[in-house]
């Protein structure tokens, strides 16, 4: 039983990754690019670990808006118009449909694993394992204290773009919605052409 729900949830993230486009669409996102700009000019900020307070102050308001956005655009325009827009196109790409879900998916799958990444890091855990594993284990790696301070640094970095990555995909889901209103307008535009004709 157990198996078996991961084996569906695996089925469903490797959907969404390839509806999404798989790495090579995150590589080539100017979003993701933007994302990183950001980051590096945001040094200030990540070097000290007090930076998970903004991600833990704003993104649960913003992941509940996110479903609220999701659920909307489910219910944009009637059956004809997502009937239109779904199902693998004349080249076997998949439907315009799954990729603006996949838009989205991936901007709340951002959100949440910048949310997590900020209480993982707020909890420090190395830091928080007791005094005298954490000396027993230096004495027996003095070399640890460097490679802790710069794994810290990597995923305070890390931890930041994921942030502004997760940030900056809202503008990329807002972007597809637009692109489908656009089509919605076509598709309206077109009825009141069918219905003019006699």
């Amino acid at each position: 039983m157990i198996k078996k729900e991961y084996v569906g949830i695996k089925k469903l993230f490797l959907r969404y990754w390839k509806n999404y486009g798989g790495v090579k669409s995150i590589l080539a996102s100017p979003y993701m690019h933007i994302s990183l700009i950001i980051t590096l000019l945001s040094y200030g900020i990540w070097l000290d670990n007090t930076w998970v307070e903004i991600p833990i102050s704003v993104l649960p308001n913003v992941i509940g808006f996110s479903l609220g956005g999701y659920a909307i655009w489910l219910a944009l325009g009637d059956d004809k118009f997502r009937s239109s827009i779904s199902g693998k196109t004349k080249t076997g790409d998949d439907s315009p449909f799954m990729k603006v879900n996949a838009a989205f998916i991936h901007f709340i799958v951002l959100q949440i694993l910048a949310l997590l990444f900020a209480l993982i890091s707020k909890a420090e855990p190395l830091n928080s394992s007791p005094l005298a594993l954490q000396h027993w284990f230096l004495d027996l790696t003095p070399w640890m204290l460097e490679f802790y301070l710069g794994l810290t640094y990597i995923s305070n970095f890390l931890g930041y773009f994921v942030f502004t990555y997760a940030i900056l995909s809202a503008l990329a889901a807002t972007m597809a919605i637009y692109r489908v209103a656009g089509w919605l307008e076509i598709y309206h535009a077109n009825q009141k052409t069918e219905k003019k004709k006699p």
